[in-house]
């Protein structure tokens, strides 16, 4: 949850202010702004690629350009300072709207994995279709340029699913990363019966 509550909030600040943030990475925290109801009539119907693909920032790691992939597995007590520039900048004909500037501390030591090289390395899927999820989180990439870092993976679950009306067979691979509540998660043993609990190891 820390790990999705840094990243949101940087994004944040990339979008939202006019700050250059700089310094240490502590107890940052974000709250939803907007506000329903069980009374709303209108279904709210959200596009997240349009939402996501108007502004792209640049995202650095110390002082080199990554994919942001890296993003969604990276250890967030690895990362020392942050600092972002809203300012526009064009790499390789590419037009980024802000850049995130990343420092980790030295004794990060990442294993980075594309997607595709990760499927043929821990499943037996192969050439099979597959949709990548990053907890329960759908990854719209480029398999093969998608980056993650294979230290911080708890678990990779693989859900085939068929659906013969729609003309569908694919095969859902989600990494749960070692975020804390993931870990919590794992350690729980459910108890299932009429009533179904939880009981922490």
């Amino acid at each position: 949850m820390k790990k999705i509550l840094f990243i949101v909030t940087i994004l944040l600040s990339i979008n939202s202010f006019g700050q250059k943030p700089t310094g240490k990475v502590q107890g940052l925290r974000i709250t939803n702004q907007e506000i329903a109801s069980k009374n709303d009539t209108i279904i709210n119907v959200e596009y997240k690629n349009e939402i996501e693909n108007k502004k792209k920032p640049a995202y650095f790691i110390n002082g080199k350009l990554i994919n942001e992939g890296i993003l969604r597995t990276i250890n967030p007590n690895e990362i020392a300072t942050y600092n972002v520039e809203k300012k526009n900048i064009e790499i390789e004909n590419v037009k980024y709207h802000e850049q995130l500037y990343l420092v980790t501390k030295s004794t990060y030591k990442p294993k980075l994995i594309s997607l595709n090289n990760l499927k043929a390395k821990y499943t037996n899927l192969k050439a099979k279709t597959t949709i990548f999820k990053i907890d329960n989180a759908i990854v719209n990439a480029d398999y093969n340029n998608f980056i993650v870092d294979e230290n911080y993976i708890l678990k990779i679950i693989v859900e085939p699913f068929e659906n013969k009306n729609e003309k569908l067979n694919v095969n859902f691979v989600n990494l749960l990363t070692k975020s804390e509540e993931n870990i919590k998660k794992s350690k729980e043993i459910i108890l299932r019966g009429k009533d179904e609990f939880a009981i922490n190891k």
